[in-house]
């Protein structure tokens, strides 16, 4: 296992929804650990010059944890799916490039659960990740992350330059991103009911009806499996992170009711896109590989988020 003792890590979007959760973590794990974390002020990463300039500002960096990244929710990715393409490729492609260029020790990647194949069976395993073609909706986003996964083993096998991927499921908790124009289920939700408690409405208004299931990993969870997968993961096969469990959208958007005001209905608007009716993960392989095992339950960490929410 590596040690993290007086190395220095670079985080890109440090400062983001899971970047914050890692930082804690690592922090309060590692006390001799040097984190960089570049801002977005005077590093635009989409720009390579800027790439370059970071690389050069900041010498014999050990190891880079890869987290920034375009994207929102399904409406917002399909209404900007080509500047999401775009800048996330190119993102990727020129950090990934100058970090080998810089002879860092390992890279690490967030990739995402949108990456699979829409027309198999879940669980989903590693082994289905080539099988097929996305989920439309999201296929942009999708494959300017699997495009990373192609870069890694191409580097590694030209330049012995050791790139991991993690695959996350659907992620949550405080720090969120609750704009609705771009925060994914459960912020979206969560915000839809204190906006109609504040306007003493007595109905939420969803979209689809509420079969469609997903797999929801609380935000920490995903940041410890980010420690694990750098100090003991070393293959160019991305790894699923996520819990195993799913949960019908009804059943979650009925949990924060009762949570935040149980007088509360929901109407349902079932001609609206939903996306894939099932994300489900087969998680032995991050049990075995890494030790990973996810600590938060889903109403333990939906009453964390809502309790950071109300602050």
């Amino acid at each position: 296992m590596l040690s993290l003792t007086n190395k220095k890590i670079l985080i890109t979007g440090g400062s983001g929804f899971l970047g914050s959760s890692l930082i804690k973590n690592l922090k309060k794990e590692f006390k001799k650990t040097k984190l960089i974390i570049p801002r977005s002020k005077e590093f635009n990463l989409a720009k390579e010059n800027d790439v370059k300039k970071l690389f050069k500002k900041f010498k014999k960096i050990d190891y880079v944890i890869h987290l920034a990244s375009s994207h929102g929710g399904l409406y917002y990715n399909i209404k900007n799916s080509g500047s999401i393409y775009y800048t996330n490729t190119i993102l990727n492609s020129h950090l990934i490039h100058y970090a080998m260029k810089s002879k860092i020790k390992k890279f690490v990647c967030a990739g995402t659960v949108d990456s699979y194949p829409k027309n198999i069976s879940p669980p989903w395993s590693e082994s289905d990740f080539w099988n097929g073609f996305p989920e439309e909706s999201s296929a942009a986003y999708a494959f300017s992350k699997k495009m990373m996964v192609i870069q890694g083993y191409a580097y590694r096998k030209q330049f012995n330059f050791k790139t991991i991927n993690l695959l996350f499921m659907n992620l949550y908790g405080p720090k969120d991103n609750f704009n609705l124009d771009r925060s994914h289920v459960i912020p979206a939700i969560i915000k839809k009911i204190y906006s109609a408690k504040k306007k003493r409405k007595k109905y939420i208004e969803l979209f689809g009806n509420g079969s469609q299931k997903r797999e929801f990993l609380f935000v920490d969870d995903a940041a410890d499996s980010l420690i694990l997968a750098l100090r003991k993961y070393d293959s160019h096969t991305p790894l699923n992170i996520g819990t195993g469990k799913t949960y019908s959208i009804k059943s979650v958007a009925k949990r924060l009711i009762k949570y935040i005001d149980p007088k509360i209905k929901i109407r349902w608007k079932k001609n609206i896109e939903t996306g894939i009716k099932v994300k489900n993960f087969n998680i032995r392989r991050a049990k075995k590989m890494i030790g990973f095992n996810p600590k938060v339950s889903l109403d333990e960490g939906l009453i964390k988020t809502i309790e950071w929410y109300k602050k």
